[in-house]
């Protein structure tokens, strides 16, 4: 008897280790990812003004911004993916007169549309500036990685932290996890071993975690071209606004505007 229920026990054992087994080996290739993108806004507006020029007649009215916007923001976004295909797109939400400003001039977040194909290494984004469509259509960022040993915990996911450098000089630090085996992120950030679910861009001021995850056949946005849309890469975009602002923004305020609408 007991060497009967020995046998039982072992073959229970081997069932739940190779359920387990099976659950975790579970990867993932369509589903829908919800972040949210906490914006610390007192910062990021600190650090605008000290990038205005002297003269800038701006400089006063973010000044005394600063003492009227809460501390941080919270902005939802949603990251469709399948295949090698993804999608970015902002959740709509009603704002502070405050925040809807910052939004509309592009300080707070470009609410930009983005589609990428890896298959094709295809990246398309396109946002409103100054009541205009800008259509950015390029091959994918280049980011220089380094994995550490660092580990969080995301939305249910044991996530492990790359520092990267992207844009020549943008610092980057990232947590993906290999059981999404899509090498994507909520952004153009891309290139881990697995799906970014939490990003931090020190220089931008903000930063951007998952708090849900479905696995379900989703509606991937891709980024319609109308006939009066001019696409431009990430170069072309950089000469022709700094054909437009170059006059009267100084570099640092320049290259901090691009690297938000490129990332």
């Amino acid at each position: 008897m007991k060497i009967g229920i020995y046998l039982i026990l072992v073959v229970v054992s081997i069932f739940a280790a190779g359920t387990t087994n099976a659950q975790h080996a579970y990867f993932p290739t369509e589903g829908t990812i919800l972040y949210d993108k906490t914006v610390h806004v007192k910062n990021l507006l600190k650090r605008h003004i000290s990038s205005l020029k002297d003269d800038d007649f701006s400089k006063k009215y973010y000044q005394e911004m600063v003492d009227r916007v809460s501390e941080t923001a919270v902005l939802k976004k949603k990251v469709s993916f399948r295949g090698t295909e993804m999608s970015l797109e902002s959740v709509k939400e009603t704002y502070d007169p405050f925040l809807t400003n910052l939004l509309k001039s592009g300080l707070l977040d470009y609410q930009q549309t983005l589609y990428q194909d890896f298959s094709k290494s295809v990246s398309k984004s396109t946002f409103e500036l100054g009541g205009s469509s800008v259509l950015i259509q390029d091959s994918l960022l280049q980011v220089k990685w380094k994995i550490t040993n660092e580990y969080r915990n995301i939305a249910g996911y044991d996530c492990r932290r790359a520092n990267g450098v992207t844009l020549d000089s943008v610092y980057v630090v990232a947590f993906y996890t290999d059981q999404i085996p899509l090498s994507a992120g909520p952004g153009t950030v891309h290139g881990l071993p697995g799906m970014i679910l939490g990003l931090v861009v020190p220089e931008q001021h903000f930063n951007i975690y998952a708090t849900d995850v479905k696995f379900a056949s989703p509606e991937i946005k891709t980024v319609a071209v109308r006939k009066r849309d001019q696409p431009m890469t990430r170069l072309e975009a950089r000469s022709r606004f700094r054909d437009i602002f170059g006059r009267w923004m100084s570099d640092q305020q320049f290259n901090l505007l691009l690297a938000g609408m490129f990332l």
